[in-house]
């Protein structure tokens, strides 16, 4: 596909109202954990309130209870909070974790939260560092060198993918407009939640893995 095919087509976007479902609009890539691809429309609507019988589209449960999907006072706040080391630096915002586990499980000797500090900087290999924190799907953890912070990883593909009882991960870029004006920690990737329970919604906090979400 020519760069010019590209620029031609409109950026994937997410639509977002705290009284409705997610509204995915232009998007090609829909995925679940496994890769397999699911079909897409020119507006596809995903579930966000955890009661779907076919996840992950919407099949209008959240019409019965009805949906108010706003922040918690007692959510964990956006601050990003930087832990300098001899030749990185790491930023990390508790408020947007998704809790995926990817840090601590790579790379223990850095990510431990039995630890206080949690994050050691001078734990492990910059190399190392580097690439466990790009694993990171919420866009939570992030690094950097003097001034520059860095928090994209290249991702040109727009996509969303279903995680195993868990968030959806959006990668690519996929833009975020929601009418309460929340923007993800990072543009290019960011988790949504899906198990209606957030306390930070849209994004995913964890809170999937108290309160018994199944899906994918």
């Amino acid at each position: 596909m020519s760069n010019n095919q590209k620029k031609d087509r409109p950026t994937p976007a997410i639509v977002v109202s705290k009284y409705n479902n997610y509204l995915v609009t232009d998007l090609e890539t829909l995925k679940k954990s496994d890769g397999e691809k699911l079909d897409t429309q020119p507006v596809t609507g995903l579930c966000r309130c955890g009661g779907s019988k076919m996840k992950p589209y919407c099949d209008g449960t959240h019409n019965e209870k009805g949906l108010n999907e706003v922040k918690k006072k007692d959510r964990v706040p956006d601050k990003v909070r930087t832990y300098h080391g001899k030749d990185i630096l790491i930023y990390d915002n508790r408020g947007v974790c998704s809790h995926d586990r990817s840090c601590v499980e790579m790379l223990p000797e850095v990510f431990d939260r039995d630890k206080k500090p949690w994050i050691e900087p001078d734990g492990a290999s910059v190399t190392k560092i580097i690439e466990t924190i790009e694993q990171c799907p919420s866009g939570a953890l992030s690094y950097g060198f003097g001034d520059r912070r860095f928090q994209e990883w290249g991702q040109e593909t727009p996509a969303i993918t279903t995680s195993k009882d868990g968030p959806l991960k959006v990668t690519g870029g996929v833009l975020l407009k929601d009418d309460g004006g929340c923007q993800p920690e990072c543009k290019e990737h960011y988790t949504l939640c899906r198990c209606g329970g957030s306390h930070n919604k849209p994004f995913c906090d964890g809170e999937h893995l108290d309160n018994d979400f199944e899906a994918d």
